[in-house]
């Protein structure tokens, strides 16, 4: 008998729960918060995702550029296939060849599907590639995601003050906040890939090799460092942000702290690799 009035009890108590109104976001979230012992777990982890939107700016959410995965207008079929076979992607951003800085276009890997079958066959990304959403670092997660909902766009180029390309997000990004990480046999990989790694040629016993993109908070509690990661989110980033624009940033060696960075692998915009020596 016991059992049989427990859910007509719990239909009054959430009733009862429900009664006052919230009138502002934090009462509201804080309902939810308290709703634990009516909702599954789940249910109340997705509501805060929710929530908490509308607070989440998209510089929280983005892929760094330092991080991106991306084409040049000139490039030929067999690098992109390269790009596309190294990261199991399916869009990427296309930069401009003239002004390196900027986004062109998003090329989508099935339009490259019928030039499979072509020996020899010329790909120009330009007629190929869609016209890119760009969105500020500033805007916020639910306009966002009402924004791709509604172009029917899975991915946005994220722009600072000054127009210049500082990132991107996709859907899956803004969706992972609602509902937790969403994994595939990718991300699989690349959680398990190595961020940082004893130096084999140590030029002390303190000297490790450290991936550009390995985000700093992972890096602090790694090696029990302090370094900001308010406004840059990996180590890469940290460095760029140091030592600003460069002719060469292979070989350039950064002090921050009581440590020494010498970046070891780079491109003409891109760290790749990084010597950290605490000295």
């Amino acid at each position: 008998m016991h059992e049989e009035s427990s859910p007509s009890w719990g239909m009054r108590g959430l009733r009862k729960w429900l009664s006052t109104a919230p009138e502002t976001r934090d009462e509201l979230l804080k309902l939810v918060q308290d709703s634990r012992r009516f909702l599954e777990p789940d249910t109340v982890t997705m509501l805060e995702g929710v929530l908490d939107l509308p607070a989440t700016k998209i510089r929280e959410v983005m892929t760094p550029r330092t991080s991106m995965v991306s084409l040049q207008e000139d490039d030929e079929l067999f690098e992109i296939l390269h790009v596309l076979i190294e990261s199991a992607h399916s869009r990427f951003p296309v930069f401009s060849a003239d002004q390196p800085d900027n986004v062109v276009g998003i090329l989508l890997a099935k339009d490259l599907l019928p030039f499979l079958t072509e020996q020899n066959s010329k790909v120009d990304i330009k007629a190929l590639m869609r016209h890119p959403l760009f969105i500020p670092e500033s805007a916020r997660s639910d306009q966002v995601l009402r924004m791709l909902k509604n172009t029917q766009t899975h991915i946005a180029i994220v722009i600072d003050e000054y127009g210049t390309t500082s990132g991107l997000v996709t859907l899956e990004d803004i969706l992972e906040e609602i509902v937790g990480e969403i994994e595939d046999e990718h991300d699989q990989i690349d959680a398990e890939v190595q961020y940082i790694t004893s130096d084999q040629e140590p030029l002390t016993n303190n000297s490790w090799l450290v991936l550009a993109r390995t985000p700093i908070e992972f890096f602090n509690e790694f090696l029990n460092t302090e370094f900001p990661d308010d406004e840059v989110e990996t180590m890469g980033g940290l460095l760029l942000q140091e030592i600003g624009l460069v002719s060469d940033l292979q070989g350039q060696t950064i002090d921050l702290a009581n440590w020494q960075f010498t970046i070891l692998e780079a491109d003409a915009r891109t760290i790749h690799l990084i010597r950290a020596i605490r000295k």
